[in-house]
């Protein structure tokens, strides 16, 4: 079995769900692999890449799913590698890497506009 970091965790809060995103393709063959597992995974958001045929996936799973999940996700890069897309480790590792550093920004810019927009309203309550 190939081990490939296809995925990352994205902490968010309320911890109801473990919140992930990982490396498919654009028709969604990781979703075959979560249905073997038995488990429900909720996709919230997809980005898809326009120089090829794959797709940043923003999901939420419940923690008692999370196990089937990563496990799932283990034999996604063998499922690329036999349906023909042999470049599925290469873009990982290259964009997986970027994705993250992206939506940590993304997440620090939306956390600094709010805690801005609660200095400003406070002193017009006064």
């Amino acid at each position: 079995m190939t081990t490939v970091r296809n995925h990352f965790s994205i902490a968010k809060a309320p911890a109801l769900f473990c919140w992930y995103a990982y490396i498919d393709t654009v028709d969604c063959l990781a979703d075959s692999l979560f249905e073997q597992e038995g488990i429900t995974v909720r996709k919230v958001q997809e980005f898809e890449n326009k120089v090829n045929y794959y797709t940043l996936v923003i999901c939420k799973v419940l923690p008692w799913h999370r196990e089937g999940f990563l496990k799932a996700l283990d034999k996604l890069p063998d499922k690329m590698c036999l349906l023909g897309f042999r470049d599925y480790d290469e873009f990982c590792r290259e964009y997986l890497d970027y994705s993250e550093n992206w939506l940590v920004e993304k997440e620090m810019k939306s956390r600094e506009r709010k805690e801005t927009g609660r200095q400003e309203t406070v002193p017009c309550l006064q």
